[in-house]
């Protein structure tokens, strides 16, 4: 059986999205990185809008991107509001899992990708 979350936290510190999973794994997911991952199919086709100018600046009276809320989508996603109006997007577990940035599951996506 796949690993599925037990705990998901929105504000997990350091702008992340945090999930601990059933396997005893913590994934903590940057807002930006999550937010530009997302499945849905106006996402898969457009490249994301940039939350900062050039030069690396915030652009003046804009917030900085975060999930204003979540919610289940049954027993096997999640689907997240974000604070830049987009909730289209429903993040399925396993999906969710293949993203984890962390060095370990970093290290076997390239592995696995590097025998492709």
């Amino acid at each position: 059986m796949p690993p599925i979350p037990t705990k998901i936290k929105l504000a997990a510190g350091n702008n992340t999205l945090g999930i601990h999973w059933s396997d005893d794994h913590d994934s903590a997911y940057p807002y930006r990185y999550l937010r530009s991952k997302c499945p849905c199919a106006t996402c898969e086709e457009e490249a994301p809008v940039e939350e900062q100018a050039v030069g690396g600046l915030p652009i003046l009276g804009q917030k900085p991107l975060h999930p204003e809320r979540a919610e289940l989508v049954g027993r096997y996603a999640l689907q997240i509001y974000w604070s830049d109006g987009h909730s289209s997007g429903i993040y399925a577990f396993p999906y969710l899992r293949s993203l984890c940035p962390c060095p370990a599951c970093t290290a076997l996506r390239e592995v696995a990708e590097a025998n492709d």
